[in-house]
């Protein structure tokens, strides 16, 4: 009965209030779901070549590189993170109002900032898909949910998304046992199905579980935001029953792009991104060999991008590798190189994992880049870089550490250092917590 008035009342009441169309898209997908190959291939070209005509007429940075006329995408040039911080507005569509535009900040967990636009409806087709992939593993729009996150202060649609989807959120700026003990503690007689967020911080909740014999009942955990590492899914397995667990890949600049299902390689979300994988000196590479991921997107027309550069490594499933009688025909992505996410650990016993610091220096637009180091236990330093090669002012660094002392309950001392350059970790992605090597276990 609940499911149906969510789904009748709700989510039609929903849309129109907040000028999206969440139901449209989500039965949009299940669409895409039952397509043939080709039928996803030949969707995919055609919305690409949409993409790459409008984006030419109506967005300036594109505009200006005055590509010739029978243009393809690899005749634009790659777009960093760099180009995206240093030419926002010229990356906005002429056919749309800055000012009517969602702004959406990069999750910062690479160490550079950037920022995004797109219209609300664009974030309910956003939504919408996000909760597709969840209903792959079982869900139900309407079944309680226990949610971590970086949002604690949640807007009115959070907060109406919450009451009516039965969220339960959990802060994951910093997790102790006291605040585990909590949250479970309030839905325990509520027996949530299912657990979403960084694995980083479900690892945490899953670890209290095992250390004080208390498991918890999860039919599935859905992994985003952070690499979901075997230690995680052994922990998960143990404290939580064998959930079903989802492996999510996305970023912050608003692109879904891939999804694990019933193999063990990622469905890429082909209706909606296109994928690349390049060389270091941005030309394809063979299917089945490691490069870096480019990403074309093709539904966002207030904001598109084109080719860009996200700092994570990958590699596609060659064609003749596909398994037979797979649930989809969507292209595979074989693997996706990730850089480890240290969390520190603070001598209250606070757990801070990498969204802990990128949920409060991101709105310091000032900061181009930063990198966090834990050198004692009780000491962090932070490394941080600035467009104009400056100092921050007395004033930010204030603000800066204040709420950082906050973080760490002032259990620790917080230097901060000016530099040119952050190096970046192995696997190219620069590396946004670094633990001294005496603190590592």
């Amino acid at each position: 009965m609940y499911s149906w008035f969510l789904k009748h009342i709700v989510l039609p009441a929903g849309s129109l209030f907040f000028s999206g169309n969440f139901s449209k898209y989500v039965k949009q997908w299940k669409q895409y779901d039952g397509m043939t190959e080709t039928e996803l291939e030949d969707l995919q070209q055609e919305k690409l070549k949409e993409m790459i005509q409008y984006a030419c007429e109506h967005v300036p940075y594109y505009k200006n590189l005055k590509l010739p006329e029978n243009r393809t995408l690899q005749d634009f040039p790659i777009l960093t993170k760099a180009i995206l911080r240093e030419h926002t507005d010229a990356l906005i569509s002429d056919t749309f109002s800055k000012d009517e535009l969602q702004k959406h900040h990069s999750s910062g967990s690479s160490g550079v900032q950037s920022f995004t636009y797109m219209t609300p409806d664009h974030t309910f087709y956003l939504r919408a898909l996000q909760t597709h992939w969840w209903m792959w593993r079982g869900y139900k729009p309407g079944e309680t949910l226990l949610q971590t996150g970086i949002s604690p202060n949640r807007t009115l649609p959070k907060k109406l998304k919450d009451l009516f989807f039965k969220v339960y959120y959990l802060e994951a700026f910093s997790l102790n046992e006291k605040a585990i003990r909590k949250v479970l503690a309030a839905v325990k007689n509520k027996r949530p199905k299912h657990i979403a967020g960084y694995p980083s911080a479900i690892n945490e909740i899953a670890k209290y579980a095992l250390k004080n014999g208390e498991p918890v009942k999860f039919d599935t955990v859905i992994s985003y935001g952070d690499k979901l590492f075997d230690h995680f899914v052994e922990n998960f397995n143990t404290a939580f029953g064998n959930p079903k667990i989802l492996n999510t890949y996305g970023c912050a600049e608003g692109y879904l792009m891939a999804c694990k299902n019933d193999l063990p390689y990622f469905y890429i979300m082909s209706p909606h991104v296109y994928l690349e994988i390049v060389d270091d000196n941005g030309s394809k590479v063979k299917d089945g060999e490691r490069g870096h991921i480019l990403v074309s997107g093709l539904t966002n027309f207030a904001m598109p991008l084109l080719r860009y550069k996200l700092g994570d490594l990958g590699v596609l499933l060659a064609k003749e590798d596909y398994p037979e009688g797979r649930n989809f025909n969507y292209p595979l992505l074989k693997e996706i190189t990730g850089r480890e996410t240290d969390v520190i650990e603070t001598p209250k016993g606070e757990v801070l994992v990498v969204h802990s610091f990128t949920g409060i220096l991101e709105y310091f637009n000032d900061i181009k880049q930063y990198k966090v180091l834990q050198k004692e236990r009780d000491l962090l330093t932070i490394y941080y870089i600035t467009d104009n090669d400056t100092e921050l002012s007395p004033d930010t660094l204030i603000q800066v550490k204040s709420k950082l002392e906050a973080l760490v309950k002032k259990s620790m001392e917080i230097d901060f250092e000016h530099v040119q350059h952050i190096a970046a970790s192995p696997s190219g992605k620069p590396q946004i917590i670094e633990i001294a090597d005496h603190l590592k276990n």
